[in-house]
């Protein structure tokens, strides 16, 4: 026999499990299920004002996962006439690996004059309005704070290699007609933090093992990762069959040791977890 009571409760789980999984599909949808990197009032709050004080929104994606690093909120707020999508890191991918329509192929890291044209020339025929204020928007550690030093050709940004380095908002004068800024990353609150972790949204060093195990996995699945991470760390990965053994065969060749002469898989984690920011797949 079955209670009314527990049949209540049966449909009433089944139908908050339904939600939450339409939830996880709309992920990016709305501003309470995203996450901002810093705290304080609410910054989508600040972020959505910010972008009604500019009149060009440049969305900074990374070209290794163009569509996974898309800030979804921030668009569906921007007039499509008025955003320019720009795939930072362009450097970093191998040579066959393609890239969407309409996106702006960049790398913050490029010394030659010619990309600083390319990315300013791209923003300014956005639109006729003069002067031009430009919002640069995206995850954290993406190359936001990079890109605009590339613009203002020397460091008007902070820039770290430690995610959430932005904390508030800072105008930068390029020229007389455009001024340029940049705000704390945002990513989806319910996001994996695996995923927040391979895309460098997040700075784990203490729990690094939790994700270098996954990493290793993919490299061994890779043709382009395989090969990246045997030129990187000088190691054959031929007869290596588990994300495990990768992390062996880098404290190995490194010569990381603990006491009693095992190897520390430990520090060959926080190496590849760091190291993997600069792979060809992400």
């Amino acid at each position: 026999m079955v209670r009314k009571g527990g049949s209540s409760r049966a449909r009433m789980q089944k139908k908050h499990a339904q939600k939450a999984e339409k939830a996880t599909s709309r992920q990016q949808g709305a501003i309470g299920r995203w996450h901002s990197a810093g705290r304080g009032m609410n910054k989508w709050q600040e972020l959505y004002d910010l972008m009604q004080r500019s009149n060009v929104i440049v969305e900074i994606v990374d070209a290794r996962d163009v569509d996974g690093t898309r800030v979804l909120t921030a668009e569906r707020w921007a007039d499509k006439k008025s955003m320019l999508i720009v795939a930072n890191k362009a450097d970093l991918l191998h040579k066959d690996a393609p890239l969407p329509r309409g996106v702006l192929a960049m790398s913050a890291m490029n010394k030659d004059p010619r990309a600083r044209e390319k990315l300013l020339d791209a923003i300014m025929a956005i639109t006729a309005i003069r002067p031009i204020k430009a919002l640069f928007v995206g995850y954290p550690n993406i190359g936001k704070s990079s890109l605009i030093n590339m613009l203002a050709k020397r460091r008007a940004a902070r820039v770290s290699p430690i995610a959430g380095t932005t904390k508030s908002e800072q105008w930068v004068t390029i020229s007389d007609t455009l001024m340029v800024t940049d705000y704390r990353g945002v990513y989806p609150e319910m996001e994996a933090k695996a995923d927040l972790v391979r895309k460098g949204a997040l700075n784990v060093q203490s729990d690094a093992e939790a994700y270098a195990y996954g990493f290793g996995e993919k490299i061994l699945k890779s043709k382009h990762l395989r090969e990246w991470c045997e030129k990187r760390y000088d190691v054959k990965l031929e007869h290596v069959k588990t994300g495990e053994e990768v992390l062996l065969a880098i404290a190995k060749r490194r010569g990381w040791f603990i006491k009693g002469g095992e190897l520390n898989i430990a520090e060959a984690a926080r190496s590849l977890v760091r190291a993997m920011k600069e792979a060809p797949e992400i």
